[in-house]
Order: structure tokens, then C-alpha cells, then sequence
């Protein structure tokens, strides 16, 4: 019993911080945008920069990530993703300097990897060495969770806050986040066995099968940060809408 409640609360760590990361720090800026251009004076151009500056944060991170084996520091990262995840959501209401917003979306694509990579790798270490299924359907769950609940959160906030109010909500909101994220996921084990006695052992696939997937996952991720950013900003502007 012990066992699954643990279990549960790593699994609800990674689904929070998931909101985080990637519902507050990285896509809470996709509902704003049409309100950030109504109000705040952004052009197409400079959202178009802003949405590039996150994902070339992310791009980084995600190199980052690639390079990093130890489990201490990826901890660590994880931990330090969580807090800038935050410190970037304020910093959106914070300046109408589209320089100083740059920074801060580059920095929120650093979380955003930080908090997704290496916080599923560090999850995934978990289950696996606590012989519970590696599967990770309920972590991902936080990414759709944190996309639909933002969005539904400016839908309703748009009636009340303005623009820069609503960063400022969603920078509490990231505080409530951060808490369980952080202290729900215990230290890393960087032993090589599982809590039962197994050997973990790391069984990569072929060069040939990474690079066609690598492939495809860049093709992937062209349609997907476009439609994904400017989605909400080509409804608001269809007749009718």
C-alpha cells in the first residue's frame, strides 16, 4: 500500500510539473497571444520571434539533456528547470521590452526540456527500479492537461484580468505547481540495481533505427511548433470568430 501511494505521488510529481513546464512556461503564451497583441502592442513578427527564442531554448535544452547521464545532475537540472519555469512566467508581465521577452522565452524553452526530458527520464529511472511497469501514459498526461487547462484558463480570466495580470496569475499558479513537483520526486539511486536485486542494464537501439527516428521527429516537430503556436491567433482572425 505503501508502495503505491509512492508510486502515485512520483507519477503526480512528473504530471505537475508537466503542467508546468510546458501548460504554464511554454504554452500559457499561445492563448495570450492574441490578447498580448491587443493590448501590449505585439506585432506578428515579433510573436513569430518569441514563439522561435522558446524553441531554440528547448532545441538547447534538449542538447543538454543528451549529453547529461549522471542521475545527480540531472536531478539537479530537473529542480533548477522547475524554479526558472516560474521565473520566466512572472518575467512575461513584468517589461513590454520585446528583447527582455525573448530572454525570457529562450530561458522558458530551457524548462520546458528541463522539466520534460530530464524529469521523465528521472521518473521513468524510478519505476523501473521499483519494478512497477515502465509505462508512461499517466505521466504524459500533463502536457495535454497543462495545454487545454491554460487555455480554458484565459478563456475565463480574459473577462476580468488583462494581459499582464493573467502572466501574473499564471506565475502563482506555477508556485502552487513547483511545490509538489519538487518534493513528490525523492533523490535519484544511481546504483545499477533495482530495488529487488536485478541489474538494470541499458539495451539502446541500432545507429540506423535513431537516425530514421531522429528524422522523423525533426519533420514532426517543424508542423508541430507552427500549428501549435499561431493556432489560436488564425481562429481570432476568421470572420466570425
Amino acid at each position: 500500500m505503501r508502495e503505491q501511494m509512492q508510486r502515485m505521488k512520483v507519477l503526480g510529481a512528473g504530471i505537475l510539473s508537466l503542467i508546468l513546464v510546458m501548460g504554464v512556461a511554454r504554452f500559457a503564451y499561445t492563448p495570450l497571444l492574441p490578447l498580448m497583441q491587443q493590448q501590449a502592442g505585439l506585432g506578428v513578427a515579433d510573436a513569430g520571434w518569441l514563439a522561435a527564442w522558446n524553441y531554440a531554448g528547448y532545441l538547447s535544452g534538449a542538447l543538454i539533456a543528451s549529453m547529461t547521464s549522471d542521475l545527480v545532475l540531472k536531478d539537479r537540472l530537473y529542480r533548477i528547470a522547475l524554479v526558472v519555469a516560474v521565473i520566466t512566467t512572472v518575467a512575461m508581465g513584468l517589461t513590454t521590452d520585446v528583447f527582455w521577452w525573448s530572454v525570457s522565452r529562450f530561458l522558458a524553452g530551457l524548462s520546458t526540456a528541463g522539466g520534460m526530458l530530464l524529469g521523465t527520464g528521472l521518473i521513468l529511472n524510478w519505476l523501473i527500479r521499483h519494478q512497477h511497469r515502465s509505462e508512461l501514459g499517466i505521466h504524459f498526461t500533463g502536457i495535454g492537461l497543462g495545454i487545454a487547462g491554460c487555455a480554458a484558463a484565459v478563456a475565463l480570466m480574459t473577462q476580468w484580468l488583462d494581459w499582464r495580470a493573467q502572466w501574473f496569475v499564471f506565475s502563482a499558479l506555477g508556485v502552487l505547481l513547483l511545490i509538489p513537483a519538487w518534493r513528490w520526486l525523492p533523490p535519484p539511486d544511481s546504483t545499477s540495481l533495482t530495488v529487488g536485486g536485478q541489474k538494470m542494464e541499458d539495451n539502446p537501439p541500432g545507429a540506423g533505427f535513431l537516425r530514421v527516428f531522429m528524422a522523423a521527429y525533426f519533420c514532426a516537430g517543424v508542423g508541430y511548433v507552427v500549428s501549435a503556436t499561431f493556432i489560436v491567433a488564425i481562429i481570432d482572425k476568421l470572420p466570425g470568430l
